[in-house]
Order: C-alpha cells, then sequence, then structure tokens
C-alpha cells in the first residue's frame, strides 16, 4: 500500500508545482505593478492597500514553503504521506490567501 500512495503522490507533485509557479508568476507580477511607479512614491494609501499587501506577501512566502517542501526528498518512505497533506493544506492556504489579496485588490 505504501508503494502506491507513493505513485499517487508522484502524480499529484509535478501539477502542484506547475500550477504554484504560474500563480506565484501572476502575483509577482500584479505586485509589480501594483506597487512600483515612475514617481517613487509608496503605493500603500488605503485600508485596502495593506490588506492587499498583508495577504499577498505571506501568500508568496507560503508559496515558496511549499515549494520547498514538493521539491525537497529527504524523509522517510513512511512519512511521505503526512508530509504531502501538510504541504496540501499549506498550499491551499496560501492560494486562497492569494485570491483574496488580489480581490481586495479589485474591490476595494
Amino acid at each position: 500500500m505504501l508503494a502506491r500512495n507513493l505513485k499517487d503522490i508522484a502524480s499529484y507533485r509535478q501539477p502542484m508545482i506547475t500550477s504554484l509557479g504560474i500563480i506565484m508568476g501572476f502575483l509577482l507580477n500584479f505586485l509589480a505593478g501594483w506597487a512600483t511607479k515612475e514617481d517613487q512614491v509608496s503605493e500603500i494609501h488605503s485600508i485596502a492597500d495593506i490588506i492587499v499587501a498583508v495577504t499577498l506577501l505571506p501568500a508568496l512566502v507560503l508559496m515558496l514553503l511549499v515549494l520547498y517542501r514538493m521539491l525537497d526528498m529527504r524523509h522517510k518512505v513512511e512519512d511521505v504521506e503526512t508530509i504531502y497533506m501538510r504541504t496540501l493544506r499549506l498550499y491551499m492556504t496560501a492560494i486562497i490567501m492569494a485570491f483574496c489579496g488580489v480581490a481586495a485588490a479589485l474591490f476595494f
């Protein structure tokens, strides 16, 4: 059963890494356009801007942590499923935080 679990997890690893890379790219592009202007003045002017910064920056940090956990192969075979489930929860948390931050930027 453990060999089957490893095979099942391997089939989810690549799509998770790919989707995470795409979402991180879009977020970094969004932040680059949102946070920098030619006048070199900070773009954080309102509560909505603070909400965007407070959701997107930790979401990016969580995404980096997820990426590290998905690429790290230094764990026991017995722990693979537990590690994957924890990583999946971190992944979903990061994605939800990112979408909430983008929604805050759009609607506030």
